[in-house]
């Protein structure tokens, strides 16, 4: 009898401790990790160039340079417009490049309307277009940017000059998540996850042993810790929906390049192809696949990617 009372103080014990461990790691989470306020992050990321413009009631952060047709860059999910930096000094002498952190990323912040679907942002694209009065465009969609890029392409076709998908999203896939997937607990969890989660997490969209600027991680991190990012992104996993794309692809008319990563964790290889055959509409399809690169084609090989990227809009037949 005495035995086993000992054990039971011994487990006794231990509950409490780890109780009192896992309440010590809330409360210095919830402090460590606490939210950032937008203005230390813009005077942090904004520099000179960066803009607001207020859509529809969200004050969607950008920026605008360089110089010629214009030219739109849309980030990944979990980025931001930081996505496309290694890239702007190829672009910028030969296009007007316009960069913006969509709603629940990066500057921008949440959306009051609490929407996040894929309409939802073709619609704020379209309206921070009419503000900055550009009527034709070049798109680049990477990932979640490649949904965005590709839906506004098909229903405004005659805005579109040309289209560039980069591991682009849309394609429904064995594993693809539905509605509903997200348990109500994930919002007591969210405040608690560590950077160094955050950081593995981006390492394993890269493929293994891609070179990632030292400047990337601070800057993820920094992002998802912006005021209202983490219960925005909640929401955008619990509406996102991939949708059958099929009559998207084949109302697009622009010519399209679609690059690749072949190592990419998230979006297999194989996809590209598939893009390639539902383009059926495009005056020209282009497709490349990078070895050795995975999901962050624009910072894993950005050299290569921005003169592909490059050389296909100054293509003659564009």
């Amino acid at each position: 009898m005495n035995i086993l009372r000992g054990i039971l103080k011994w487990l006794l014990r231990l509950t409490l401790a780890l109780l009192i461990g896992i309440a010590l790691y809330v409360a210095y989470a919830h402090w460590a990790w606490r939210d950032i306020p937008v203005a230390k992050l813009e005077q942090k990321y904004g520099g000179d160039t960066l803009r607001t413009a207020v859509v529809d009631g969200l004050a969607i952060r950008y920026q605008l340079q360089g110089s010629g047709p214009a030219l739109v860059l849309i980030h990944s999910h979990y980025m931001d417009m930081g996505l496309w930096d290694d890239w702007l000094p190829l672009l910028t002498p030969h296009f007007t490049v316009l960069r913006y952190d969509l709603a629940g990323h990066g500057l921008t912040g949440p959306d009051a309307t609490g929407v996040y679907t894929v309409a939802r942002d073709v619609a704020l694209l379209d309206g921070l277009l009419q503000q900055l009065q550009i009527t034709d465009v070049a798109l680049v969609g990477s990932s979640l940017g490649g949904n965005i890029a590709f839906t506004f392409a098909a229903q405004q076709a005659e805005r579109v000059r040309a289209l560039v998908l980069v591991n682009s999203g849309g394609l429904k896939r064995a594993n693809s998540r539905s509605r509903g997937e997200i348990p109500a607990w994930a919002d007591q969890l969210m405040p608690l996850v560590p950077p160094v989660a955050l950081n593995r997490f981006l390492r394993w969209m890269a493929a293994d042993n891609a070179p990632l600027a030292d400047a990337l991680t601070p800057r993820f991190v920094d992002g998802w810790r912006r005021e209202g990012n983490r219960v925005a992104e909640l929401s955008r996993l619990r509406q996102f929906e991939t949708g059958e794309p099929d009559a998207l692809l084949a109302a697009i008319t622009a010519p399209t390049l679609i690059l690749w990563g072949e190592h990419n964790p998230q979006l297999p290889v194989a996809l590209a192809e598939q893009f390639e055959r539902k383009l059926t509409a495009a005056r020209a399809v282009q497709r490349k696949t990078y070895p050795g690169a995975g999901h962050l084609l624009p910072v894993e090989r950005p050299a290569e990617t921005a003169a592909d990227t490059l050389a296909f809009l100054q293509r003659e037949d564009l």
